[in-house]
């Protein structure tokens, strides 16, 4: 009974440092869940310019401000976003409804449902900043809704 009782401690111990040992830098993707951070992917999805045609446009977020998409180019489609007037980040897919900018400023999901209606969301690597109190916010990662197309 004692070894039963000392194996099974031993096995869980083993897995708990196991768990332990893996780099700060592996995430878990879910797909069609919601986004957490921005990283880049470790293998790109490829997408030429006629499975990105769809989502080309402009895409009203819930905070007011309109994200736009564009590409350049026909196969292995070069593809843009930038968020209002802002600078323009070079994006790629990271799965069949999903994007990510190589400088991991953005994180994009896009939903395009069958009823011609949009859900998704978008993740902005926001800047620190100093606030009227005197007081710093630390630069973080704001999460915003696709409000429409």
């Amino acid at each position: 009974m004692k070894t039963w009782i000392l194996a099974g401690t031993l096995g869980v111990c083993a897995l708990l440092a196991n768990a332990q040992s893996l780099p700060d830098s592996q995430t878990v993707v879910i797909p069609g869940g919601r986004l957490q951070t921005i990283e880049l992917p470790a293998q790109r999805h490829f997408m030429n310019a006629e499975t990105f045609a769809p989502f080309r446009g402009g895409y009203e977020l819930s905070n007011g401000q309109v994200l736009h998409l564009r590409n350049i180019g026909n196969v292995g489609a070069l593809m843009y976003a930038r968020i209002d007037d802002q600078e323009e980040h070079r994006i790629v897919a990271s799965g069949s409804h999903s994007f990510v900018a190589l400088d991991r400023q953005l994180a994009i999901r896009i939903d395009l449902r069958n009823d011609g209606s949009v859900g998704g969301e978008v993740l902005m690597q926001m800047p620190a900043e100093k606030l009227a109190s005197g007081a710093i916010m630390p630069a973080h990662v704001q999460s915003m809704g696709l409000a429409s197309r």
